[in-house]
Formats: structure tokens, sequence, C-alpha cells
């Protein structure tokens, strides 16, 4: 989803785009996508490298979005770091690389009642709770930024917040679902989200000269509720679930979960660090984008809902 609409974003900002692609899009699907015809579309994979020089060949600027969100954390770590290697190994020094990373990498153990750029991260222990996904995030800015410095390419490190659209909503941060309702844990927290086409047009925003060497969180700071954003994305039955209560539900879970199946891994809502990284109530918004680059989000979120 975000790939797409940073093309389309980049294409209308006037840039001359490359889309790596393992498939290349149709006409159609160009169309739709708000690509035009202009837009080269080589193929090539980070994970065994196909393609790879041919398309990074005479680029100005890289912005790496490529992930693996499903699998096994060995396939997410291939993608997220050898594949991030693999890349960066191709390009001159100089090339300006954007690196989109996750609000995963954060450590929610210790994040306070709002969350910036100077939040705590993971480490190579607290890590070891979170999930695949989690653990390759940081693993990749990790290697990222070393590499980077070590061969002089200047670097810029976006963290989106969850990313939606009407067509795919992200229900994973409002709770679980029930059969034909929505269980809507802490109905009154405010949700950290960026909409698919703000989202782009932060990173399109962090090609400018003063972004490189920052790292930017990417949300939007509308916060709606997520009771609200269970009622507009999923409508039917909602079932308020305070944070507190499913805390200790999920201790509770884990501990019986340890008695009955012992030495299997538990679901991620029966551990406790996954719960508190997907609700956890703090704040975000988009303070440091907009003090060095002026950026606004240009979709706000009850227009997208009309």
């Amino acid at each position: 989803m975000l790939g797409r609409a940073v093309v389309a974003a980049l294409a209308r900002a006037g840039y001359s785009v490359r889309a790596g692609v393992r498939e290349p899009l149709s006409p159609a699907q160009m169309a739709a996508c708000g690509w035009p015809e202009t837009v080269a579309q080589p193929v090539c994979d980070v994970l065994d490298g196909d393609g790879l020089a041919a398309a990074c060949a005479g680029v100005d600027a890289v912005l790496h979005l490529a992930a693996r969100m499903q699998g096994t954390p060995e396939q997410q770590r291939a993608v997220a770091v050898d594949g991030s290697l693999r890349l960066l190994a191709l390009l001159p020094a100089g090339t300006r690389v954007l690196l989109a990373s996750s609000f995963s990498v954060y450590d929610w153990d210790r994040v306070g009642a709002t969350l910036d750029e100077d939040a705590p991260l993971l480490d190579a222990r607290t890590m070891l709770a979170q999930d695949g996904y989690a653990q390759a995030k940081l693993l990749q800015e990790q290697a990222v930024r070393a590499e980077c410095a070590r061969r002089g390419l200047p670097l810029t490190v976006l963290r989106p917040a969850a990313i939606w659209s009407r067509a795919q909503a992200a229900l994973h941060c409002v709770g679980a679902g029930a059969g034909a309702a929505t269980v809507v844990v802490g109905p009154g927290r405010p949700l950290r989200l960026t909409h698919v086409d703000n989202c782009a047009d932060a990173f399109v925003a962090a090609l400018a000269p003063a972004a490189a060497g920052c790292t930017f969180n990417i949300d939007d700071g509308h916060a709606p509720s997520a009771w609200r954003y269970a009622a507009l994305a999923a409508p039917g039955r909602r079932l308020p679930l305070p944070y507190a209560v499913a805390a200790l539900l999920g201790r509770a879970g884990a501990l019986a979960w340890q008695l009955l199946r012992p030495g299997r891994a538990a679901p991620g809502l029966l551990v406790p660090q996954r719960l508190r990284a997907r609700f956890h109530p703090a704040r975000a918004g988009h303070q440091a984008l907009q003090r060095t680059l002026g950026w606004r989000p240009p979709r706000d979120f009850d227009s997208v809902w009309r």
C-alpha cells in the first residue's frame, strides 16, 4: 500500500521515478494507482539481488520501503537486514537513502504519555519479547545506520505510525474481532495513525536536503479515539475493554498458557510487551517533521470519511 502511494506522490511532485518491483503493473493497474506512464518499473529483488544494480544505476536517492510483514522471523530479517545491506552495497557514496522504519522499534515498556523520536528503543534483550517484524525493523535500522555511516550515504529514517486508508483500515491497533463484534481495547485512548497518502507525502518532503541525517516519526496527529475509529472502520457492534483490564487478562492468559502449553510460543496478545506495544495510550505526532521541514499532513481525518 505505501509503496504505490509513494511512487504516485513522487511522480506528482515532478520526480523521475523508478519503482523497483518483482512483477510490473499493467497500464490499467498503473492508472489505478495514480502512476503516470513515465514511471519505470525495473524488476528487482532485494532477497537475491537480481536486477538491483540496474535499478539503482545513476539514481540520486533511494527510498527503501521493502519489508515482509508476515512469515518466519528469519524470512523477515532476510528482507529487512540482508536485503538492505545488499541494496546499500550498490550505491555510490553520496546517494541519499530514505529508510522506512516503524513505531515497532520503540521500547513501549519505557514510553511515557507522549512519543517522540527521542523515546527509548528496543535493545538486544528487550526485542526478544516482540514479534519477528519488530525485531527485523530494529535490526534493519541498526544495520542501515552503521552501513550508511561507513560508506558515506546520507540517511533519513522515517518511522510511520499505523498506516491506513478507507480500503485498508488499521484495525490491529483497535482491538480484536469477536464474531460480528469488535472488542475495542482502551476505547478512549488516542490512536497513532497516518493515512497512506499523508505518509507518502512525508516521504516526498523528506527528500529535502534539510532532512539528511534526521529521524522522523510520521503520525498525522489527529488522534481519533479507538472507539470512534472502530465505529467508522468496522461498523457493527463494539465491545469496550479498558486497557488496564486487557493488560490483566493478558497476564492471566499468559500464565494459563505456560501451564497448559509449556514450551510453546504464546499468541501475541498473551505476551505483555506485545500487548503494550499494540495498545499503549501514548500520543504521537509530527512535531519534528513540522519543525525541520514545515510538513503538515495534507489530508485530515474527517475528510477521508466524508
